[in-house]
């Protein structure tokens, strides 16, 4: 047996057999996750009380193990509305140190006025939020859990969009431009608006909660991994990671394997602002680093630090720029 869906898909009665048994054997936890995100929103009621955010403190942004603390939530508090961060608390400290710049970005998250790629976008202006911007996505649900889905990955929405059908390619013109060009706000805002008229088209689906639907579309429709393609990324388990870099911390953690090599014997100081790191070189000269994954991610003036650290320069013309150190030219030279 076939159901016709919105847009003339068609699923196989399998599908929505699944759908009822998931829901009958999750909803319980369901009902848990919810009353935490309950506790989020009693400790941090910013989107009924947003003049609030103005009396956040850097502790109360983030403390470690402080379950009282902001940032203690997006990660640990509420891990059941999708794992984000894992790698390191740098974007944490990051918010606590920029408090003011933080709370003008908490501000514009639970403005009702804001259009949802517009509250995700600004989050570069700290410093470990940029990418694929997942710390954001997350903080917005929390306060728009009946308007946004807890799917934080780009790559996630776009392999749930494929598996039902949905176009959202072609429905990307709707901003004036192809698809491969919107910003990362752009692309959540348009597939999670899809996902979502797919869901309000299934009576099942309905009446199902946000957080029952995506847990059902990880269920039904796991998207591949990593683990799936370790052969297109290189292996550098001989450095001590198992590929290449795609975050700017295994840039750094690379760096302070090869400091010395690199011409920079002492380390005065890595931090969570641009510059990201002070060091002597040879001539125990105080020098300026700022680091990235790759070159042209530099956003900085040019004038704020002596060298810039990544894992691949990809730019043709960098005499703007000061001295490019590509850690893939040194790793390869070791060979």
């Amino acid at each position: 047996m076939k159901q016709k869906l919105q847009g003339g898909q068609i699923m196989e009665n399998e599908f929505f057999v699944k759908a009822e048994e998931f829901e009958r054997n999750n909803k319980a936890k369901i009902q848990r996750a919810w009353k935490k995100l309950e506790d989020f929103l009693n400790l941090f009621p910013f989107h009924v009380h947003p003049e609030k955010i103005n009396e956040m403190t850097p502790e109360r942004i983030y403390t470690p193990g402080d379950k009282k603390a902001f940032f203690y939530w997006p990660e640990f508090g509420l891990k059941e509305f999708g794992n984000v961060g894992g790698f390191s608390a740098f974007y944490a400290e990051s918010a606590r140190d920029n408090a003011e710049i933080f709370k003008e970005l908490l501000k514009r998250v639970v403005d009702d006025t804001v259009a949802l790629s517009e509250k995700i976008d600004p989050w570069d202006e700290l410093k470990w939020f940029g990418g694929d911007r997942t710390i954001a996505k997350k903080i917005i649900f929390c306060y728009y859990s009946k308007e946004v889905l807890p799917i934080f990955s780009t790559s996630d929405l776009e392999h749930f969009a494929s598996k039902l059908k949905l176009n959202f390619e072609k429905e990307a013109y709707e901003y004036g431009k192809s698809y491969s060009v919107l910003s990362v706000g752009q692309k959540f805002e348009l597939i999670n608006s899809l996902l979502l008229k797919y869901k309000e088209s299934v009576p099942l689906f309905k009446k199902w909660d946000n957080l029952l639907f995506t847990k059902f579309l990880y269920e039904y429709f796991p998207p591949p991994r990593k683990l799936f393609t370790i052969k297109e990324i290189k292996p550098l388990h001989s450095l001590g990671i198992l590929f290449e870099p795609e975050y700017e911390q295994e840039v750094v953690y690379l760096f302070s394997l090869f400091h010395r090599d690199l011409g920079f014997p002492y380390i005065i100081k890595i931090r969570n602002e641009f510059p990201d790191a002070i060091v002597m070189d040879r001539k125990k000269n105080v020098r300026k680093i700022e680091f990235e994954v790759r070159a042209s991610q530099f956003n900085h003036d040019p004038k704020g630090c002596d060298f810039i650290v990544c894992w691949e320069n990809d730019l043709e013309n960098y005499e703007h720029l000061p001295p490019i150190i590509a850690l893939k030219d040194f790793v390869e030279g070791l060979k």
